[in-house]
């Protein structure tokens, strides 16, 4: 019945002799229309242009959705971060063929950061030892201004805020040291799986297990 309809609309379109666009579009309730213009609640909804004989000419996708523009985005986002990180990781296996011929090489630089990193250690801590005795000697002045109940001077206050911004400084910087060289050890122990991937070496069975939570 449908397709009787549409050949006698087609029929009375152009036994006019009217060559006006043709156009097929669906409205929001899943029902199909023809019609020589597209109403413009549904301009965005895509449609197809079909010829004298109904055949389709060209065809227009729906508009995209936001959700739908987004995906797409994140899409194309995450394709290009791939493409960078595929390029940087041939970077740094080029980079580290090109640094070491040998595993132990690789434990030697370890080494020799590590400690670099504790010589900061322990200047930092030489550095808190001679401003504590500075603050210790402060703080007894406090005391005995206090004893005496006499007003502390504001140099004294003041220096004793200095001292201990200060060492807190210094604790600071130690313990960010000290994770410098926690994430070292990680990235040098990943460069030495990667140095036996790329040589081809059997993995390193001699390694340290990941300790285990004991069973109560």
């Amino acid at each position: 019945m449908q397709r009787s309809l549409l050949i006698i609309l087609f029929g009375l379109i152009f036994s006019c002799g009217v060559h006006a666009k043709m156009f097929k579009w669906v409205d929001n309730k899943g029902k199909t229309h023809y019609g020589d213009t597209i109403p413009p609640e549904y301009a965005d909804q895509g449609n197809v242009q079909l010829d004298k004989r109904g055949q389709v000419v060209n065809k227009t996708d729906a508009a995209l959705t936001p959700a739908q523009i987004k995906a797409r985005d994140d899409s194309a986002a995450k394709d290009k971060q791939d493409k960078e990180d595929a390029v940087e990781s041939q970077r740094r296996d080029k980079a580290l063929l090109a640094t070491y011929t040998e595993l132990k090489e690789i434990d030697a630089s370890l080494n020799r950061n590590l400690g670099q990193l504790d010589v900061q250690i322990s200047s930092n801590e030489l550095r808190i030892k001679s401003v504590q005795g500075r603050l210790d000697n402060l703080k007894k002045q406090e005391a005995g201004f206090v004893q005496r109940k006499r007003a502390v001077p504001p140099d004294v206050t003041s220096g004793i805020k200095s001292y201990e911004g200060e060492i807190a400084h210094l604790r600071d910087n130690i313990a960010r040291t000290n994770q410098d060289k926690e994430a070292m050890r990680k990235r040098y122990a990943a460069d030495k799986v990667r140095f036996r991937e790329l040589k081809g070496m059997p993995p390193d069975t001699t390694a340290s297990p990941a300790p285990t939570t004991p069973k109560k």
